[in-house]
């Protein structure tokens, strides 16, 4: 029992504290799922197209952290910094190895677990989510005629 003992302590040493959830901490920025209100894709920020919904999920849980991937141009994160700013919400940029392997862009979390059952802002806000556009091609008889 003492060599196991032995054989934790000079791991621990060695490799530092075991984390939970190593994947999703990745995922999510160091944060883990139970804890987010709300998350982007990196597409879906750089549209902007998501900034009301963002706006009225700061509305709806103040006092919480926004984190952006500091892989992403700050031109492009800038609307947003500008919204936690007006809305007095704290903001930090993630720049560790974890925000490069993310697909997301953007997280709205709280400090303690909250169980959103959708996270997603396509999903969770689907009238803000921007109409495609058609690509139709004019009609024979306009061509013709204009």
């Amino acid at each position: 029992m003492a060599d196991r003992e032995t054989q934790d302590y000079l791991s621990k040493g060695i490799y530092g504290n075991k984390k939970t959830n190593p994947d999703e901490r990745n995922k999510y920025f160091g944060s883990l799922r139970e804890r987010v209100y709300l998350s982007m894709t990196t597409e879906q920020l750089i549209s902007e197209n998501y900034i009301d919904a963002l706006k009225q999920e700061i509305q709806l849980h103040p006092n919480q952290q926004l984190l952006l991937n500091g892989q992403i141009d700050m031109n492009k994160l800038s609307p947003y910094i500008k919204l936690c700013q007006e809305y007095n919400c704290s903001f930090r940029i993630v720049s560790d190895e974890g925000a490069l392997r993310s697909p997301l862009g953007l997280i709205y979390v709280s400090s303690t677990a909250v169980n959103e059952t959708e996270v997603d802002v396509a999903v969770k806000y689907p009238l803000m989510t921007p109409p495609k556009k058609e690509d139709k091609k004019p009609s024979f008889f306009k061509k013709l005629f204009s």
